[in-house]
């Protein structure tokens, strides 16, 4: 690796693509052997067999025959090594910043197929729809050009308005006007995006992408998102979220809004795993939801798993075992500290290689359904590692996670520049356009089903 004349590396050197055994059943050949000996070296399997180096030359022909179908028909009983694979469309991109018509171009060659958003109901709703009717204007933009790049939206409800409570964070549950009002904007979402939608009546040309899945609010296990978290309070909201929904759509998905896995005050906030079991503990609330979301933000990828383990362990608890888990978002910040989430340039593209890669090996044992990637640009952002949590930078070039992501959704990693970093990690003016003869560059593509 090129060091700068100060000491620190070129962060412009070294490999963009996935290493060589960072994903399930790649192993170095010493590691093969160990494995399949259970952690000693093998001895050879026809050891000791008197006619290897003496007899005749017919029993010397005669025996490597034997060996040589022996050697076949116990290659064929060992099973392949597994695949690292994660089916098309289970990754998606969870955006900070509004995407544009090109933004959605380059997330199709990307591979991905679902894109998250958040449908805020005091943008849409600002006044009473009694007084003034909803403005789907901006919403109905986002879902046409996802459309016509073949991307699904699934949006995340959230934001009271003025006129229901005093702070969009306040769920719309304490009196019976909030209850009536956001069951009534769910229908009116439901009746302009889903499958007999309006908006879909009124736009023919576009390819036809009815929104099926719905996630009620957004991290409300702490207090960034609910005025003070509340279990019984969110389970009220569940409840008339799954009716009104499955009434408007009987196809429809109502998904627990994403819990943040493990918040660092607690109290006020509550843990994932607590909250969720308190939401069960509501009554009457399993029949209204159809899956539960989680943001398993972690300073290292391995500690992700037992989060998804510990909410799986409470829905079993609850007789909910088969109900899926959304991993709605999942992200590491590219900057050099100060909180734990930022790994630096290469630490954010292995932490997001080790994170697909332990869902791959593990997505059917969690029931895990999808994982949505926060975010897509390092454009925008309201928290420290949000700045620098983009797969790609604010100029559309390309960060060493970028190649990362593209090697597990099969998606074209070639699409836009790479960026070039000058030694304190801030992106130089010069892009440099992706060589795939240039080691380092492109990577591996991933392993095929």
């Amino acid at each position: 690796m090129r060091v700068f004349s100060s000491g620190r590396p070129d962060l412009n050197r070294g490999p963009h693509r996935p290493e060589r055994c960072a994903l399930p059943g790649c192993a170095t050949p010493r590691e093969r052997r160990l494995s399949q000996s259970g952690g000693r070296t093998p001895s050879h399997p026809f050891a000791g067999w008197p006619l290897l180096c003496g007899g005749t030359l017919f029993q010397r022909a005669m025996t490597r025959k034997i060996l040589l179908i022996l050697t076949l028909a116990v290659a064929a009983t060992v099973p392949a090594p597994a695949h690292a694979y994660l089916p098309k469309g289970f990754v998606g991109v969870s955006p900070q910043s509004p995407a544009s018509s090109s933004d959605f171009e380059l997330m199709r060659e990307a591979g991905v197929a679902s894109v998250r958003l958040p449908l805020n109901w005091i943008a849409i709703e600002p006044e009473s729809p009694l007084a003034e009717k909803p403005n789907w204007a901006g919403f109905d933009h986002e879902v046409a050009l996802a459309a016509e790049s073949e991307i699904r939206i699934m949006p995340f409800v959230t934001a009271s308005p003025p006129w229901v409570a005093p702070d969009p964070i306040v769920l719309p549950v304490h009196s019976s006007w909030q209850r009536w009002s956001w069951s009534s904007f769910l229908r009116r979402a439901v009746e302009r995006y889903g499958p007999r939608g309006t908006f879909w009546e009124e736009n023919p040309e576009l390819p036809y992408q009815p929104i099926r899945r719905w996630e009620i609010w957004n991290e409300e296990n702490i207090v960034s998102f609910s005025e003070r978290p509340d279990p019984a309070s969110f389970a009220t909201l569940v409840r008339i979220s799954g009716k009104a929904l499955h009434r408007a759509d009987p196809g429809a998905q109502a998904i627990l809004g994403g819990l943040f896995g493990r918040p660092l005050q607690i109290p006020p906030n509550i843990a994932s795993g607590d909250y969720l079991s308190r939401v069960y503990r509501a009554r009457d609330v399993k029949r209204y939801f159809d899956g539960v979301a989680l943001h398993p933000y972690v300073a290292r990828a391995k500690a992700m798993g037992a989060q998804i383990e510990n909410l799986r362990r409470i829905m079993r608890r609850h007789g909910d075992a088969g109900t899926p888990i959304y991993v709605t978002e999942l992200g590491w910040g590219s900057d050099s500290g100060p909180t734990r989430w930022e790994r630096g340039l290469y630490g954010q593209a292995h932490q997001l290689s080790k994170s697909f890669a332990m869902l791959s090996a593990h997505r059917l044992e969690w029931r895990v359904a999808g994982a949505w990637w926060f975010t897509w640009t390092d454009e925008g952002g309201s928290c420290q590692f949000c700045r620098s949590a983009g797969l790609l930078t604010e100029k559309r070039r390309a960060k060493p996670a970028w190649y990362r992501f593209n090697a597990w959704t099969g998606g074209d990693p070639d699409i836009v520049p790479r960026a070039l970093f000058g030694p304190a990690g801030e992106e130089l003016e010069e892009a440099e356009e992706p060589d795939p003869a240039v080691e380092g560059v492109a990577p591996a593509p991933a392993p095929a089903p």
